[in-house]
């Protein structure tokens, strides 16, 4: 190994150390919910596979508990789809969605949803909802232009999404929560 290829390991591992050093170590962080992510296909174009579409969802929950020390709490696949009335059904009625999580045991539920124009015009839609009154504390987007145009690129846009969107519901909880005038912590790294 060359005398710059340690600089630059050591220059990642410093750069893990300070991401890790900035998050909140308090124990567990929040408990969310992460419903699966709805497809809203507005495209000519054939529905994507669910297994393409399920593993947003799951790139989502790994980079949430992993990568950002949230509690991902298991929502009852069955009460799910026996609770959904239709395409779209939870991000249309948040507070179906706010039940499942608190019977869950879920302070939050977090309710995506693909919206799929064509290739180039994809973005991962998200509610953040907390599970006490069913209140939307935020939506955010996240766009994943060239989404479903080949399997390489589907594949990094799906964990580059996942960590983009854990980041932007990290700011939506920490803003819902934080006291007022005070700075919100910062769980997922940078």
């Amino acid at each position: 190994m060359s005398t710059n290829q340690r600089l630059a390991a050591l220059a990642l591992i410093g750069v893990g150390a300070l991401g890790a050093a900035s998050r909140p170590t308090d124990g567990a962080g929040p408990r969310v919910a992460v419903l699966a992510v709805a497809l809203n296909n507005l495209s000519t174009l054939p529905d994507d596979p669910p297994a393409r579409v399920g593993a947003l969802g799951a790139a989502l929950r790994a980079r949430l508990a992993d990568g950002c020390g949230y509690a991902v709490v298991a929502v009852d696949s069955a009460a799910e789809t026996d609770g959904r009335a239709g395409h779209g059904y939870y991000y249309d009625h948040p507070d179906v969605a706010a039940q499942l999580a608190r019977a869950a045991g879920a302070e939050w539920a977090l309710i995506p949803r693909l919206n799929r124009a064509s290739p180039w015009v994809t973005d991962l839609q998200l509610h953040v909802v907390r599970a006490a009154d069913g209140a939307i504390v935020s939506n955010r987007v996240v766009e994943l232009k060239g989404f479903g145009m080949s399997e390489d690129l589907t594949a990094r846009l799906t964990q580059r999404g996942a960590a983009w969107m854990a980041d932007q519901v990290d700011q939506a909880i920490a803003w819902s929560t934080a006291a007022p005038g005070a700075r919100a912590p910062r769980r997922c790294p940078a």
